[in-house]
């Protein structure tokens, strides 16, 4: 399935450079990635989002935009329609980055104006090999997913969707890519279903069940991990060697503060 690219900047000369430069980028490094849409309406992008989120669709958004809704407003709109969608924003101002916090927004980069085509490549390469990631760890059947039972309600959840859980008193939080479901349990019984298809979840702390498939960055110094929708969990300290020991044999490069 090819990506889908979705561009949202009103400058036009701009626009246009990030479109060849995306174009450019997936021919030499033999993505399969197309421009789809490109506009400086927000108006297109939330109807986009709302009529083809069953894709893969990877949206790249100026922060900055002089209508009546900014990247960060239009992020929000399009996460509720495309949960697992790709967001890059793209700004002048390095400090806004800070705002998508205050929002919730899971963004997978940020692009500081004026955009490098390597910095383009590189997002764009980052996002086909998450995507192929993903692809990787599913295996379309019963096994890669779980049954969660709150209240009178069954979730059947994808388990490369989930980020992590947390314990809170007797009750369990599962923080997925879309939402948080509660119910009553303890961890020690949730991880053996999480690990039926393999070894993706790791307890490290006794609140905290990590995915680290999602494990974005690690502090050794303050016990935390951020998550790729950037909450902070914790490890305690007994876990700190074993937590090396794990990203190690995954081959995978995080902040690593001793």
């Amino acid at each position: 399935m090819p990506i889908n690219l979705v561009l949202c900047e009103d400058k036009h000369i701009i626009l246009n450079s990030i479109k060849a430069s995306l174009e450019k980028a997936a021919k030499q490094n033999g993505i399969d990635a197309n421009i789809c849409l490109m506009t400086d309406n927000p108006k297109r992008i939330i109807e986009y989002s709302r009529q083809y989120s069953q894709g893969v669709n990877a949206y790249f958004l100026d922060i900055n935009l002089e209508t009546d809704m900014n990247g960060l407003e239009l992020a929000k709109q399009i996460r509720s329609h495309d949960p697992h969608s790709y967001i890059t924003f793209i700004t002048g101002h390095l400090e806004l980055c800070m705002t998508v916090f205050k929002y919730h927004i899971e963004a997978f980069e940020y692009l500081v104006k004026p955009v490098s085509y390597q910095a383009i490549e590189e997002c764009l390469i980052s996002i086909d090999k998450q995507y192929s990631q993903y692809l990787s760890n599913q295996k379309y059947n019963k096994d890669a997913m779980i049954i969660i039972r709150s209240g009178i309600c069954d979730y059947r959840v994808e388990l490369y969707d989930i980020i992590y859980v947390e314990s809170i008193n007797q009750k369990l939080v599962v923080h997925t890519r879309s939402r948080n479901i509660e119910f009553f349990g303890y961890l020690k019984d949730i991880i053996k279903d999480l690990n039926k298809n393999g070894e993706s979840f790791y307890r490290c702390h006794r609140s905290y069940i990590i995915n680290i498939n999602h494990v974005k960055e690690v502090n050794y110094r303050d016990s935390s991990i951020i998550m790729s929708n950037g909450e902070k969990c914790y490890m305690s300290r007994q876990q700190k060697s074993e937590m090396r020991n794990i990203l190690g044999r995954m081959g995978q490069d995080y902040d690593d503060i001793i």
